[in-house]
């Protein structure tokens, strides 16, 4: 069914054509062919080609430039970086870019493109390949070539000699990777056999394999401390520590408390009440040849046969009318006890206790009488007098300009220690403790009590509280500024949301409409003069309203007023079709309410959402959305193959034995191909290639890797492609 298309529409048809008419007139730059599949570069190797094609319609200006750009490692032109820069190729169609890779590049998923200047256009990216420049080109050497042992329970580590600053490595043992090891050393504590490889992708790290490095375990002595695992050791008296392993070849370094007091050749160490300084942590370290030592348990010997601390129970802050109790805890046989306070003996304080209510440093002298004869000191406690309080007051499960209403408490008094550190007052220092509550520094009547509830946003404002303790101290808190928020939410509605060149105006609506309330309008986030809680446009964008009260605001939702969308009309291909000669390709529009397809003589060859394409060239469709007209443009072009494969499998299953590449290249007189073994002879070389290598006689195998061949395809003088042949039996 025809549909006659409004004037408007008319016009809109005809200015697309002439646009269409336009833009057939451009170059078109093909997408790079690469003339390799990695790319291995170093300072011995670092040539590389890509094969580029251009459509000359019409012929691009004489002080053009053709830019090679390679993107970053992921694939991205956000900063590309220039390959190479040709002048002298505007007339020339298809030719080959020779260019060296930076020596910054590693990654696997680099891509290049080109670029023209005059006109400025840029071709479609490459496929992705991998790139690596290689500052190191021969192997690792991991252990100076030695092996290695571990002892058991430890580790050895295994490092890299040669090459230690590499940014990346790659760990194997027993020939499987281990995963996350990619430093220059790796901590070893399994027997196996290592190796590493400095990491320069899937393809180019096997260069620089190290020397295999075999780990073993060396066994345990299992030697230990004779006796008692802890001795109690008079002034008067002797202990000797022994292993129970006795060899003058062994090394014997004995520790106290983790220092070294003496190695030698002994298994014996001892060990003298009368010398100052012996209670402590002992052990011994057997020091074996290979570097395997062993440690034995540890033997903790004590002084004078008792022991003593002095304790605090309740702190050592003392608060207004309180006390604390000190408490001498020994293990002495019949003690006697001497209490002093800064260095002066206390009269008549004899017990394992003392009542503290003056501020000071105490200590206490025990003198055991019984067994080992001795006296020992406590270090000092200082006992504290708080010198200044805070009080804190706090709102539970409140936030600001959220809550309706707000209960705020008493929080926390607290002083601060002899040493720096907070002290809290317990609820029992509060007991006879008196408040009042202050709003906006005014004493507020009748609140007096550690909480207060504010319920109404009128009341707003600052808050503090008193507190008057028990002997006249006098605090106020910290002030809490409280802001409630408003009960309501704005909700914004209008009479439309979709807005055409000279269309309607739409009203947009606030749900909250109180006089009170502060209004503020705001299209894309700037600010409009509007203040009331109605608005009308005809602008698109997106809208929302701030309502204020009371030092609180809330914003609205979002009120999205749209440009009519052209990304409703919609094709199933993509801008460019490429078809074999011959074929054809249905394209479908849709989101439209009528079609019109023409050729590229401007013929209609469809008025329906579909169309059959079978010819090059550039094809576009008018659609009809209402009262407004969308124009799209298709381009099909025809595929001609330059793909080069670079894995062949002669094993006689008569699938992939041949390298057969494309007819462009092979069945050619004036082309030649030339493939080379790694060592750079050449194997084979011929024109008018008939797509019949190998013979099965002239692969070699050798070792466990396929063998790889180069291979140049060249016209002449030039280049036509480059690349790795790999031959997997």
């Amino acid at each position: 069914m025809n549909r006659t298309l409004p004037k408007k529409s008319i016009r809109l048809c005809l200015l697309s054509l002439l646009l269409g008419a336009s833009s057939m007139q451009a170059q078109d730059l093909k997408k790079p062919v690469l003339g390799f599949s990695d790319a291995c570069a170093s300072k011995g190797f670092n040539s590389f080609s890509a094969q580029f094609k251009w459509d000359p319609t019409p012929i691009v200006a004489s002080n053009n430039e053709f830019i090679l750009e390679l993107s970053n490692a992921n694939g991205s032109f956000s900063s590309p970086t220039t390959l190479a820069t040709l002048t002298d190729k505007n007339t020339v169609f298809d030719f080959t870019i020779e260019f060296e890779m930076p020596e910054t590049v590693r990654g696997e998923n680099y891509k290049v493109r080109v670029r023209s200047t005059n006109p400025a256009k840029t071709s479609p990216s490459s496929d992705p390949f991998g790139a690596y420049y290689l500052t190191v080109q021969e192997p690792l050497v991991v252990n100076n070539f030695e092996e290695a042992s571990v002892c058991e329970a430890t580790t050895v580590y295994l490092e890299v000699d040669n090459y230690p600053n590499q940014e990346a490595y790659n760990w194997y043992k027993d020939m499987a990777l281990i995963p996350g090891e990619n430093g220059p050393s790796i901590e070893v504590s399994e027997p196996g056999i290592y190796f590493a490889e400095i990491d320069y992708g899937s393809y180019c790290s096997t260069s620089t394999a190290s020397n295999l490095v075999e780990v073993y375990i060396e066994n345990s002595l299992g030697v230990e401390l004779i006796g008692a695992k802890k001795v109690s050791l008079c002034e008067d008296q002797t202990y000797t520590l022994t292993t129970d392993l006795a060899d003058e070849t062994m090394t014997y370094a004995w520790y106290k408390d983790g220092e070294l007091l003496v190695r030698n050749n002994s298994n014996t160490l001892e060990v003298k009440g009368n010398d100052p300084g012996f209670a402590g942590d002992y052990y011994v370290q057997i020091e074996r040849p290979g570097g395997c030592n062993e440690k034995t348990s540890t033997v903790q010997i004590e002084a004078g046969g008792f022991e003593l601390s002095l304790e605090s129970p309740n702190g050592t802050l003392l608060l207004p009318q309180q006390s604390i109790k000190l408490t001498a805890n020994t293990t002495a046989v019949s003690p006697s006890f001497e209490w002093y306070r800064n260095g002066t003996l206390l009269a008549n304080e004899t017990s394992k206790e003392l009542v503290v209510s003056v501020a000071g440093d105490y200590y206490v002298k025990v003198t055991q009488s019984n067994g080992c004869t001795a006296s020992r000191i406590t270090n000092a406690i200082s006992v504290t007098e708080p010198s200044a309080y805070t009080a804190s007051i706090n709102a539970a499960n409140y936030s600001d300009c959220s809550n309706s209403s707000a209960v705020l408490n008493l929080d926390k008094i607290e002083t601060t220690n002899s040493d720096g550190t907070p002290y809290l007052l317990p609820q029992s220092a509060l007991t006879n403790a008196k408040y009042q509550w202050v709003y906006n520094q005014k004493d507020l009547a009748g609140e007096t009590s550690e909480s207060i509830t504010i319920a109404k946003a009128s009341l707003n404002g600052a808050y503090a509280l008193k507190v008057s303790l028990e002997g006249g101290k006098e605090i106020i808190s910290n002030v809490f500024n409280v802001k409630l928020g408003l009960s309501e939410t704005p909700v914004l509605s209008g009479t439309g949301t979709v807005t055409c060149e000279n269309g309607n105006m739409i009203e947009i609506t606030s749900s909250v409409k109180n006089s009170e309330y502060q209004y503020k309008w705001f299209r894309n986030n700037v600010e409009l003069t509007e203040t009331k809680p109605t608005f009308t446009t005809n602008l698109s964008g997106t809208y929302k309203m701030e309502v204020s009260a009371y030092g609180c605001s809330v914003a609205s939702n979002e009120f999205v007023i749209n440009d009519f969308d052209t990304s409703v009309v919609t094709l199933d291909a993509s801008g460019t079709i490429a078809i074999p000669e011959g074929d054809s390709k249905v394209v479908t529009a849709s989101g439209g309410d009528s079609y019109q397809w023409f050729n590229t003589k401007n013929e209609l060859i469809s008025n329906g959402p579909s169309v059959s394409l079978s010819e090059e060239g550039e094809y576009i469709v008018l659609v009809a959305v209402g009262d407004c007209q969308v124009s799209k443009t298709i381009k099909v072009t025809h595929v001609l193959s330059y793909v080069v494969p670079n894995v062949i499998t002669p094993n006689g299953d008569g699938f992939n034995d041949l390298w057969i590449i494309p007819n462009s290249y092979a069945y050619q007189k004036d082309i030649t191909i030339n493939i080379y073994e790694q060592s750079g002879a050449t194997i084979y070389s011929t024109n008018d290639y008939q797509n019949n290598w190998p013979e099965s006689s002239s692969i070699t195998y050798s070792g466990s890797r396929p063998p790889i061949y180069y291979y140049r395809i060249t016209k002449g003088k030039e280049t036509l492609k480059q690349g790795t042949i790999t031959v997997i039996k």
